[in-house]
């Protein structure tokens, strides 16, 4: 019942915060697939299959928390989470980017 009070109290808030999310991972999957796209010369791709490694890694343990999550927590509840893909890739195209930015800066 306090889970369902504290959305409903706060529900501009999260509204607000699910409308950045998406903007900020449409702009970084557009950002991804340039990347994708351009190709260049070795360190580059380098650079690119690291930072895309480290987000199939971030993709991984995010889907195996969500399958945690859904056998032992969400079967004896009545407040559960849906699953949609714009959120992972989402999630995903957020990691690479992080991860493209910190490799590019440290080889490049």
């Amino acid at each position: 019942m306090e889970a369902k009070q504290f959305i409903l109290s706060n529900q501009g808030l999260i509204v607000s915060g699910l409308w950045l999310f998406l903007v900020l991972s449409l702009i970084c999957t557009a950002i991804m697939l340039v990347v994708f796209l351009k190709g260049g010369d070795e360190r580059e791709k380098h650079v690119m299959s690291k930072s895309a490694r480290i987000a199939l890694i971030v993709a991984i343990i995010f889907l195996i928390t969500s399958v945690i999550w859904k056998v032992f927590f969400e079967a004896n509840s009545r407040f559960g989470f849906e699953s949609s893909p714009i959120i992972y890739l989402g999630i995903i195209s957020i990691a690479f980017n992080i991860s493209y930015f910190i490799n590019s800066k440290n080889y490049g």
